[in-house]
């Protein structure tokens, strides 16, 4: 019992001040972070944590703090209950001895349901802290997807070169370092659906188809970067550098397959779906790809083609089950989508040419659709196209024509 004080103890002076904002010393800082991340890995010290009230600074927006290590500490709470994800070690990796089998990181997963809850409880509750909190989870996530993707490229082409071993080894940890950052953005992300879905599904609230148009964005580009045949991510993971080990289509395909089916088959999915569908980038074969479909007779016979099938260990027959759901239900609606009339081409917004000019700015009278306004008002108040600064957006429908 003594023991189990002295934890708590500890717990709630880390909880207190790895967010205080008189520590101004970066290293204080991230001792103080670290401290509680591996905190949350053993399940002793995760009760300690459970036992203190101070969980609403790991919601806080993510810019101005060392969000990195928040965010590895929100995942530890989750995992072991997102999609596929209840493992200890990747698939590709188990039949590697790790280093250091006692590491924080190499722990089975002990998920907190009542963290998860009270956390539940704070983004239901303060609408304007979860808009913000995820409107910089959601920025974080393409910041470290796209250095992620430069650095492949740049670590490829020298790869490339006939002198190979020249990658350097500190490039090659920060892009694991990019690559695991976006994973583990990917799983809050699931993590916050699963708890409080009318984030982002409940549109009555004046962020939530917002906050989805973003995440959908996100989530398509992720998936025509890592699906496209013979693609630059598969070239890199083929390569199997030291450093990189990391890498690989599982982690990333599977966290952005947890929060597809939330918002697809586990929720009311027709206005998700009207989203995913609209952004310019969707494309029915990434979603195939997870199941192993689309262009695997594309694939070179030395290419083993990826599937959710294939990791039996890893993903339930119920978690398959809802992919195989969610293909169908897309591919109904895409042919739908490809059915209905089209816009003339004036009449789309000249941003992302997927949606009808809806909006138009004051004073400069510009026009925009609705979500791409609303999505650059978020971090800029000019506008896209003379610079003026934009005082306020009104309702948008085209004159009928005489």
């Amino acid at each position: 019992a003594e023991h189990i004080d002295t934890l708590a103890q500890l717990a709630a002076i880390l909880a207190k001040h790895f967010a205080d904002p008189r520590i101004v010393g970066t290293d204080i800082k991230d001792s103080l972070m670290q401290a509680l991340a591996s905190y949350v890995c053993y399940p002793q010290s995760l009760h300690a944590v459970e036992r203190i009230p101070e969980e609403q600074n790991l919601l806080a927006p993510y810019e101005q703090r060392p969000w990195a290590q928040t965010n590895w500490i929100l995942v530890r709470l989750w995992r072991g209950c997102g999609f596929g994800y209840r493992y200890t070690r990747l698939p590709h990796l188990l039949k590697t001895k790790p280093e250091d089998a006692n590491l924080p990181s190499l722990q089975k997963p002990c998920p907190s349901l009542l963290l998860q809850r009270h956390m539940a409880e704070l983004l239901s509750q303060d609408k304007d802290m979860a808009a913000s909190f995820l409107n910089s989870v959601l920025n974080q996530l393409n910041w470290a997807f796209s250095e992620f993707i430069g650095m492949i490229q740049e670590i490829q082409q020298a790869a490339e070169r006939p002198e190979r071993n020249f990658v350097d080894t500190r490039q090659l940890k920060v892009c694991a370092t990019c690559f695991d950052l976006s994973v583990s953005l990917l799983r809050v992300l699931e993590m916050t659906i699963t708890l409080v879905p009318e984030i982002f599904l409940d549109w009555t609230r004046p962020s939530a188809e917002l906050l989805l148009r973003r995440l959908a964005q996100l989530l398509n580009q992720v998936l025509n970067r890592v699906t496209a045949e013979r693609n630059l991510f598969d070239r890199v993971v083929n390569l199997r550098l030291p450093g990189l080990e990391s890498v690989d289509h599982y982690p990333i395909l599977v966290a952005v397959t947890g929060i597809l089916v939330r918002i697809l088959v586990d929720s009311d999915k027709q206005g998700a779906a009207s989203v995913l569908l609209s952004d310019p980038c969707f494309q029915l074969r990434s979603i195939q790809y997870l199941l192993g479909e689309g262009d695997a007779g594309a694939a070179s016979a030395d290419c083993k083609h990826f599937s959710l099938h294939t990791y039996t260990d890893y993903i339930s027959t119920e978690e398959e089950q809802k992919v195989e759901q969610m293909l169908t239900f897309l591919t109904e609606e895409s042919k739908q989508a490809a059915a209905s009339t089209p816009t003339s081409e004036d009449d789309l917004c000249p941003i992302c040419y997927a949606h009808s000019i809806s909006a138009i700015f004051k004073p400069c009278s510009h026009k925009s659709c609705k979500a791409c306004i609303n999505q650059h008002l978020m971090n800029n108040k000019d506008c896209f196209f003379c610079k003026a600064t934009i005082t306020g957006v009104e309702d948008y429908t085209k004159p009928a024509s005489s």
